[in-house]
């Protein structure tokens, strides 16, 4: 039986979590910045989202 030979898979820069945790927040704002630009919505809008999908989950699933 004959195996296929592996190819190297090109890797890419490996970053830190705080690197990550950095560009995904940086991300995020720019999102935000972007939509309030354009009156998509308000940061008040996008606050209280937030504080929305930050509340608990009950044990049926759903959000109190």
């Amino acid at each position: 039986m004959f195996w296929k030979k592996k190819e190297a898979v090109p890797q890419g820069k490996a970053i830190t979590v705080q690197q990550g945790v950095a560009a995904n927040a940086l991300s995020i704002q720019a999102l935000i910045n972007v939509l309030v630009k354009k009156n998509v919505c308000t940061r008040e809008e996008i606050m209280d989202e937030l504080k929305i999908l930050a509340r608990p989950v009950q044990d049926d699933g759903h959000k109190r």
